[in-house]
């Protein structure tokens, strides 16, 4: 009969995005023993789904073939793992295969979300449309950008890291207008990060702010209800400022916005208001200038 193999219809991205670490296979390993020494779990298709996005054991051995060059086989059906075979790549400790398919939901809910239509504004070279950040969605779906739970994120908030490829999210991210915005936020910089885009940290914080703004001004009553951070009465002088200085990039972006979306042309003096205003807030002071990291998926 020979070794069972089906190429599967999409290629699985590998090394897997989001991975801990790498494991070298060798003689005397399976897929058991190995996720259950090197990534503490008892199901081996955890493991395997991980690297190679499937449970076929067909596909599974189509990979072991064509990304390991596995040759070997006890039964005849199936390849074994040997020495020289190559690497099998770790899941994060708290990564569960069915809540990451809930995250990437998630996302893509965002993404469709009817208020994302309206986002479609150019600064510079640099161009957001709602049917461009379809091509984030796009990549989730393939496989490109993984979706992960991360216990290091605020509940309800959301990062994308550029050298991992993985958009990280909170416990409870995506429930409210006000997280989705921020998913919108994030899938701004995985587009940049797509289109290897060449920009600083401050000019991709500016679009990312505002393409979050334009999403949550449609889901307002009133224009005076836009994103803030609020200002501690009682709390000390640099609670206070680095308050404010958040609250200054949301009010600039806010006010493009609104300008985006009644279809006005933004002055160039509100661009350059809304870089000042990044370049103060204290997550981005230090590193506003600097070249972000987007060397593609």
């Amino acid at each position: 009969m020979g070794i069972l193999k089906s190429t599967p219809t999409v290629l699985a991205i590998f090394p897997p995005p989001g991975h801990v670490g790498a494991y070298t296979v060798q003689d005397g390993d399976n897929w058991s023993s190995v996720a259950s020494r090197e990534a503490g779990r008892s199901d081996p298709w955890d493991l395997i789904e991980f690297n190679f996005a499937t449970r076929d054991p067909r596909e599974v051995n189509w990979y072991l073939e064509s990304y390991l060059s596995c040759t070997e086989s006890s039964d005849g059906k199936n390849y074994q793992f040997s020495t020289g075979a190559g690497d099998i790549y770790l899941p994060p400790a708290d990564w569960d295969p069915s809540l990451e398919r809930a995250l990437q939901l998630t996302v893509l809910g965002a993404l469709t979300n009817w208020a994302t239509k309206a986002i479609n504004f150019q600064r510079r070279s640099h161009r957001v449309t709602a049917r461009e950040l379809m091509v984030v969605g796009n990549a989730i779906i393939d496989g490109k950008i993984r979706v992960l739970q991360s216990s290091a994120v605020r509940g309800g908030r959301a990062v994308y890291d550029s050298g991992r490829n993985v958009i990280e999210l909170g416990r409870g991210a995506g429930r409210t207008i006000t997280s989705k915005a921020l998913i919108i936020h994030e899938c701004v910089h995985a587009l940049f990060d797509l289109r290897c885009d060449s920009m600083t940290v401050g000019e991709s914080e500016s679009m990312a702010y505002v393409a979050q703004s334009i999403f949550m001004a449609q889901h307002t009553d009133s224009p005076e209800e836009r994103l803030h951070v609020d200002i501690p009465d009682d709390g000390t002088p640099e609670e206070i400022r680095d308050a404010a200085r958040r609250d200054a990039v949301f009010q600039q972006a806010w006010k493009i916005a609104l300008r985006l979306l009644d279809h006005k042309p933004v002055p160039q003096n509100d661009w350059n208001l809304l870089s000042t205003a990044v370049s103060l807030h204290p997550s981005y002071s230090g590193n506003s200038g600097q070249n972000a990291i987007f060397d593609g998926v």
